[in-house]
């Protein structure tokens, strides 16, 4: 037990002597284990984590969110009860989020757009977010 003790206070230093199995089973380092090398033809080659999930991207990070803009607000809110929908519907970033959401109640408070439903006008634009709607 002591051995075993000793040898895993020790394996940092070995780290560099360690075989490419032993990295792809996961016994490597965490760095090691992010890019996992095969070996073709003698030749190692490094490939990405085929489980890592894509970041996801935020739609509205590089447009102005204008309270006027009642066709793109329109987009993130509900066609049959007008309700604001959340993040992680939207795929939006937190600061976008609270943008949006505040242009939609500016643009209820002024007029501007329906509180109760979305506007016929806009129910067969394009859709911004991975959101489904139900087509009547």
């Amino acid at each position: 037990m002591l051995g075993l003790r000793v040898l895993r206070r020790l394996s940092p230093v070995f780290s560099p002597f360690r075989t490419t199995s032993q990295v792809a089973c996961g016994r490597g380092s965490p760095s090691a284990s992010a890019n996992v090398a095969q070996q073709q033809d003698g030749v190692l080659l490094k490939m990405d984590n085929p489980y890592e999930k894509s970041p996801r991207r935020c739609v509205l990070c590089n447009i102005a969110v204008d309270f006027r803009n009642v066709q793109l607000l329109s987009q993130f809110i509900s066609p049959f009860s007008g309700r604001i929908y959340g993040r992680r519907i939207t795929g939006l970033c937190g600061r976008k989020q609270k943008e949006i959401s505040k242009a939609i109640k500016k643009a209820h408070s002024m007029g501007f757009m329906s509180v109760t439903h979305k506007h016929p006008q806009f129910m067969k634009d394009p859709r911004v977010c991975g959101m489904k709607h139900l087509d009547n």
